[in-house]
């Protein structure tokens, strides 16, 4: 009986100083996963901007389309609350940044780092579902000016 209690104790001590690393390293996961989606929003812009024309209408407009998967909860990875593009979600949009929110509450923004304004016509690109979403870049003039345009697909 005293064997079985001893190891009950062991056991919840071992799993109580192990979690906050399987958080953490949960957390990095969602980080990695998240980083390498607003890189690749990062090429397909800078591509765009270097490689296209401006068209005055978004429907004759050079675009690319990016995917982003939002991960679920796992033992490698943490669900993200939001990931948002152009600005936080129920702010403005029309910024060079990508907010996201992990479960703990914090928000991290990323600067976009483009050639060209990025514009969000009806505020920031917010996803919150877990799975694949995709986004849609057109370079776009906006007052005589190339822009880069972000919509959800």
């Amino acid at each position: 009986m005293i064997r079985l209690v001893v190891a009950a104790v062991l056991t919840v001590a071992t799993f109580s100083t192990v979690a906050p690393a399987v958080d953490d390293a949960r957390a990095a996961g969602t980080d990695r996963e998240l980083a390498a989606a607003v890189d690749r929003i990062e090429r397909a812009g800078a591509a765009l901007a270097t490689s296209e024309d401006a068209t005055p209408t978004r429907a004759h407009a050079a675009t690319r389309r990016v995917a982003i998967r939002l991960p679920s909860a796992s033992l490698t990875t943490a669900r993200p609350s939001f990931l948002a593009v152009g600005g936080k979600p129920g702010g403005p949009g029309n910024r060079s940044l990508v907010a996201s929110e992990s479960t703990t509450g914090s928000t991290r923004l990323r600067g976009l780092s483009l050639p060209v304004p990025v514009r969000t016509p009806d505020g920031p690109v917010v996803f919150e579902a877990t799975g694949r979403h995709t986004v849609s870049l057109a370079l776009v003039l906006d007052g005589g000016e190339p822009v880069l345009v972000v919509t959800r697909v």
